[in-house]
């Protein structure tokens, strides 16, 4: 009975660690991305093809998260060595081919829903691979991180048409200046300084945006939404200016979990009220999902 306790903790804490080294707590807002991505061309209702492409974004994203402590090893050894890989939780090893399994996995669910979302796949590994491997030298690597997301809109729509991409043009720019503003808040971390007032204004423009659009059709459902998108992004940052000490990580924690609620803006706006929905539920089950593994 006593030798079966330690075993029973050991792989608790061994599950643990593949969870927080995937961030797991993150993946419902990719799901929202994959929604709202596919909203843009018209792809209103959730189907199969939907879900696979849903799917290979969660594993490129996990992936990546992955990919982010290996490269990051040396730096965690020093400064978290509480981290999976430092403290031996997982190995290298299998984090590695983690990496290379999850990326071959959702290339290959992308093979079967086309050409185009496959090489829009492609485009996204590159992307995630340049940003964990430059992006603690690199002051463009909140724009790298802002166009991985913005290629997971890019895919989805590639998955339902191979049409112009100018639906993803406001929406999609969007979404890159608000995550280059969540980004660049969560690289102040380990500094004294306090964060740049008008890189945090970019999280606000998708409120003016929406709420001048909305108030020439008075859609008051999706104003509300705007309303609660607003308070959020507020709220979220009053953290990191908090004295005496800031709480920078519980800011990008929540704000990531806004980017679910930036996808349900953009659903609702194209007519998905279950897409809007699913985007609220992945905004509450991100928050809740946090709780228990860190977001950042």
């Amino acid at each position: 009975m006593s030798k079966k306790i330690p075993i029973a903790r050991s792989w608790r804490q061994t599950f643990y660690g593949y969870l927080a080294l995937a961030r797991i707590s993150n993946s419902p807002t990719v799901v929202s991305n994959t929604l709202a991505g596919a909203a843009l061309v018209g792809a209103l209702w959730p189907d199969g093809k939907m879900g696979l492409v849903a799917i290979a974004m969660v594993l490129f994203y996990t992936a990546g998260m992955y990919l982010n402590d290996l490269l990051d090893y040396a730096l965690d050894c020093r400064e978290r060595p509480e981290r999976p890989l430092p403290s031996g939780i997982v190995s290298r090893p299998a984090a590695t081919i983690l990496v290379i399994a999850l990326f071959a996995a959702g290339s290959t669910l992308l093979s079967y829903v086309g050409l185009l979302p496959f090489l829009s796949g492609l485009v996204l590994i590159a992307l995630i691979i340049c940003y964990d491997r430059w992006h603690k030298t690199n002051p463009l690597s909140p724009l790298l991180m802002a166009l991985c997301r913005l290629m997971v809109y890019i895919t989805a729509f590639l998955a339902f048409s191979g049409q112009s991409l100018l639906a993803l043009l406001i929406p999609g720019g969007l979404l890159v200046l608000y995550v280059i503003g969540l980004t660049y808040i969560a690289k102040t971390e380990n500094k004294p300084s306090m964060t740049n007032v008008s890189i945090v204004a970019t999280l606000f423009l998708p409120t003016v945006y929406f709420t001048v659009r909305q108030l020439e059709q008075l859609h008051w459902p999706t104003l509300l939404l705007v309303l609660f998108f607003t308070i959020w992004v507020a709220y979220s940052i009053s953290f990191a200016f908090r004295s005496p000490k800031r709480q920078i990580g519980r800011t990008v924690g929540q704000l990531i979990a806004g980017i679910s609620l930036l996808d349900g803006l953009v659903l609702a706006t194209a007519g998905s009220l279950l897409g809007a929905s699913l985007a609220l539920l992945a905004f509450g089950l991100t928050l809740f999902l946090q709780r228990y593994v860190r977001g950042t």
